[in-house]
């Protein structure tokens, strides 16, 4: 090939990348979408295939035959953002307060009470 057609064949590639789907700009709503159901189909693997990770979230109901979470009615949920963990807290305080086999210093509702279990 001569040095002018191979100028014409590069311009051909550059040409078609610029009209192709998928390469605008990184900004905007539609980028946004499509990378938060990106990331939520990632977090929907990992909870089904990997082995106890409560900080990853939950899902209730049968989640187990889906690929995506989207149109599915189904969310993470995060056990951090529940008043759950306020209730063992103050649970756990109660069995604290009424146990006097501790010193007083700080953090003794983990000690008495299976608090991390019991949350996740």
């Amino acid at each position: 090939m001569t040095e002018q057609e191979l100028n014409k064949r590069i311009a051909e590639i550059l040409g078609s990348t610029k009209n192709e789907p998928g390469c605008g700009r990184r900004s905007g709503r539609q980028y946004r979408r499509t990378q938060c159901v990106k990331h939520s189909d990632h977090l929907l693997f990992l909870i089904q295939h990997s082995r106890y990770a409560p900080n990853m979230g939950y899902i209730r109901g049968d989640y187990e035959g889906l690929r995506t979470l989207l149109h599915s009615g189904l969310h993470i949920q995060y056990m951090k953002s529940s008043d759950r963990q306020q209730c063992l807290k103050r649970r756990s305080n109660r069995k604290v307060r009424k146990y006097f086999g501790l010193s007083k210093k700080g953090n003794q509702y983990r000690k008495v009470f299976e608090y991390w279990w019991t949350l996740y």
